[in-house]
């Protein structure tokens, strides 16, 4: 009886672990070449922007181009920049000139790139 009811407890445990898994699967697709040939014939769509507070990437910006212009197929001329915004605040007390300022620094770090976004003509 004793073994019957270790391996039950035993079991319980293994299927309420298992039983919590979950498993999500995502896949994208992402051109990894772009020719510079001058006979590939190709359209210019328009100019494109992403920005973010993560760090962005050119999965990003072509997500970006193909909700502005749905058969893009690629984006060429990409530039990157950070910007940087730092806010200091500096709190004095002013007739007490014994307490020290307190000073707060805020820093916010935006990421953008621009590309030009363009569809091949087959």
């Amino acid at each position: 009886m004793k073994k019957f009811f270790c391996f039950g407890i035993t079991c319980l445990f293994f299927l309420s672990v298992f039983a919590c898994k979950s498993t999500t699967v995502t896949t994208s697709t992402v051109p990894l070449i772009y020719t510079d040939d001058q006979r590939t014939k190709i359209e210019i769509l328009g100019e494109v922007f992403y920005e973010s507070k993560d760090r962005v990437g050119y999965i990003g910006l072509l997500k970006a181009a193909r909700s502005l212009y749905p058969n893009c197929d690629y984006v060429i001329d990409i530039m990157a920049e950070q910007r940087i915004t730092t806010t200091t605040t500096t709190t004095s007390y002013f007739p007490l000139f014994f307490i020290k300022d307190k000073q707060s620094v805020n820093t916010e770090i935006i990421w953008v790139m621009r590309g030009t976004a363009i569809r091949y003509i087959r």
